[in-house]
This record gives structure tokens, sequence and C-alpha cells, in this order.
């Protein structure tokens, strides 16, 4: 089960699930977006407990292959509204997987066009550099 905008509790940390990451992501993408929305990113959050972690969608006004503070130009986030789960691997083991499926959800997921309709997605821990999921071609 994921954790959506409750209180947090252990019991609500388990392995990542893809079914219910893209329910999760669905949800939100069922609201239009900003209408200046340039790109996407994907915050990926260490929680307290081990191996434990969060991620947040962004919608930002701005991308820029050159300079990664594209992801901090916010005007739509899901704020508390996180998909949490646990993870036992290492915290790159941890990012490399959130990005194979996140690119998944990206090849073959009906909402996946909303996504790519935009100038890039990207992935990060938000301490960290940001990999480039997808971008669109001019």
């Amino acid at each position: 089960m994921f954790f959506w905008g409750k209180k947090k509790e252990e019991n609500y940390y388990k392995e990542f699930d893809y079914n219910n990451f893209t329910s999760w992501l669905d949800e939100i993408l069922k609201n239009p977006l900003p209408e200046n929305t340039k790109g996407i990113n994907f915050n990926l959050y260490e929680e307290e407990n081990p191996h434990t972690y969060g991620i947040q969608f962004v919608a930002t006004k701005s991308f820029d292959l050159d300079d990664e503070d594209w992801a901090c130009d916010e005007i739509f986030s899901s704020g508390e509204n996180m998909y949490f789960f646990t993870n036992k691997n290492n915290w790159e083991q941890t990012l490399k997987e959130i990005e194979t499926n996140i690119k998944i959800y990206l090849d073959k997921e009906n909402n996946s066009p909303i996504l790519k309709k935009f100038e890039g997605i990207g992935l990060g821990f938000v301490d960290g550099d940001l990999i480039i999921l997808y971008k669109k071609e001019k």
C-alpha cells in the first residue's frame, strides 16, 4: 500500500509496487497541470526510517538540460501526497529501480502522453543530481 497524504505511520511503508505507484500517479494526473508547465520532475526523498523513501511529483515552469535548477521552478507539487515505499537496497540501486519503473510508465501507460507533451521529465534525490528520463523531440 502507498501513503497518500495521511498521517505517516510505519505500517504505511511497503515495498515498491508498480501498480500502486501507477494508481498514485494516475490520480495526480486526473487534474490538469498548469498551462505554463515545461518540465516534470519526480523528487526522491530519503525518509527518517532506514530504507524508506518518498516520491513527490512536481511540474515546473522551465526545463533546461544545462541547468538542473529547472527542477526548482515549481508551479505544481503533489506536496504531502507522496508515494512512500521501502527498499532494502542502497540509495543508488533504489534510484535505478525507480528510474526503470518510471520509464516503463512512460512507455506503456495510458496517461504517459500527458507527461510526454512537456519538454522533459527528470528524476532525482532532492539533494542530488537529476537523471533525464525523457526529452521531447523538437
